[in-house]
């Protein structure tokens, strides 16, 4: 005889002893899952094993819909998302298997999990079923404490699923905005820069970087270019890159010597950096009076200059601490004459260290014989030019580090 004893959870009634002792036990108790309506679907032919899942999840505020093979099951898919499904392994039509073969292309991409009910122990079935797409097992005829056990569980698996799905979004949606902040902070126009011509490229490995590079318009007859790379990848790189930006344009128009200005950026940035954090750059000052630049390396790749009278490559190189390590580095500083018709390319790592399907980096001699051969090239022409030499180099697939250059022509 049915005892009517009743517990109310959350405003949810529920009856039966053999239920109340399975919610109140601490295996079984989770009130985000009891508090919440789900949809469950049981496909079987036997109307006995749909009446006794019917009757053992209603009672647990699952609304469960039937189906008596798994044609009847696809076409449910098609009107009604559900939470969790239950089918089982020998039905008329299409059975077990071949349901679970086809289910995926109906649910698209959701979350929904599969328990294979049997009336076999057989291994060979539990691994077919697992392999094709089943969560998990019920053995028939179906024991009502395990049916609970085994849907709760899922339920659980179902609910953290849901939770990490909504994380995700909102991380996803914080990743789109930094990367339009990030867009928005790096130079795609070099118009203030009247002289010498400047263009440049910038490519993340993964939505947001580390890498950027900047020009600054130190005075009338002064200017600076910047290329920077902090440690690291995405967001914790792109907002150490966002604040070494601001401190370096703060400072940028306060000193005229590329050493002086990287020693006092490196005091500021070491209050900031996090341990293990650090940042190499390369700075050159354009001196439009005496027609020279003025350079200065912190821990960075070499600038490649390209003297044309002599069709000659000069790599550019300073000592120079990286900066953040330590309060206080020295930093070299050198200088070299200009002429119209030269070019000065700074990069970062990515671009020297890329790598192609036998593992050979493009390294400096590469970058420094495209300079060479196509000095015909000027402004993006010459930036487009790089990129798809590249891009031919290496796929993007195996890549996995930002990569940015600036180009600097007189």
């Amino acid at each position: 005889m049915r005892n009517n004893l009743m517990i109310e959870i959350y405003g949810t009634k529920y009856y039966s002893n053999t239920i109340l002792r399975l919610l109140h036990s601490s295996v079984y108790m989770n009130f985000d899952i009891i508090n919440k309506e789900w949809h469950i679907l049981a496909i079987d032919d036997s109307k006995l094993n749909r009446a006794i899942i019917k009757k053992t999840l209603g009672e647990l505020n699952m609304r469960v819909d039937e189906a008596s093979d798994g044609i009847e099951g696809l076409d449910a898919l098609k009107k009604k998302n559900y939470d969790l499904i239950l089918v089982d392994y020998v039905m008329p039509n299409l059975d077990g298997f071949g349901f679970l073969a086809k289910f995926r292309d109906y649910i698209g991409d959701s979350f929904v999990p599969v328990v294979l009910m049997t009336g076999s122990d057989d291994l060979n079935s539990k691994i077919k079923g697992l392999t094709i797409g089943a969560d998990d097992f019920l053995l028939k005829p179906l024991n009502n404490k395990e049916l609970i056990a085994r849907v709760f569980s899922l339920l659980r698996l179902k609910n953290v699923h849901m939770e990490l799905y909504e994380k995700n979004k909102q991380i996803q949606w914080e990743l789109e905005a930094a990367k339009k902040v990030q867009q928005f902070i790096i130079p795609k126009n070099f118009s203030n820069i009247k002289y010498p011509r400047v263009s440049g490229l910038y490519l993340p490995i993964e939505d947001i970087g580390g890498d950027y590079f900047d020009c600054y318009n130190i005075s009338d007859d002064l200017s600076g270019f910047l290329i920077a790379d902090v440690t690291g990848h995405g967001i914790p790189a792109a907002l150490v890159m966002a604040m070494s930006k601001m401190i370096f344009s703060i400072y940028s128009s306060r000193f005229e010597k590329p050493a002086e200005f990287l020693q006092t950026v490196n005091t500021k940035m070491k209050s900031v950096l996090l341990d293990g954090q650090y940042i190499t750059c390369f700075y050159i000052v354009y001196n439009n009076t005496d027609k020279k630049i003025y350079y200065s390396n912190a821990g960075h790749t070499r600038a490649l200059y390209f003297r044309a009278d002599s069709d000659k490559i000069i790599a550019l190189d300073t000592k120079g601490f990286f900066i953040g390590i330590t309060d206080e580095s020295d930093y070299q500083e050198k200088s070299m004459n200009v002429q119209p018709g030269d070019r000065v390319l700074i990069y970062t790592d990515g671009l020297s260290e890329i790598k192609n399907s036998q593992k050979e980096e493009f390294g400096e001699k590469r970058i420094a014989s495209f300079i060479r051969q196509n000095n015909n090239l000027k402004g993006d022409d010459f930036c487009t030019s790089l990129y798809e030499t590249i891009d031919k180099f290496s796929l993007v697939s195996e890549r996995n580090d930002d990569l940015a250059f600036l180009n600097i022509e007189f």
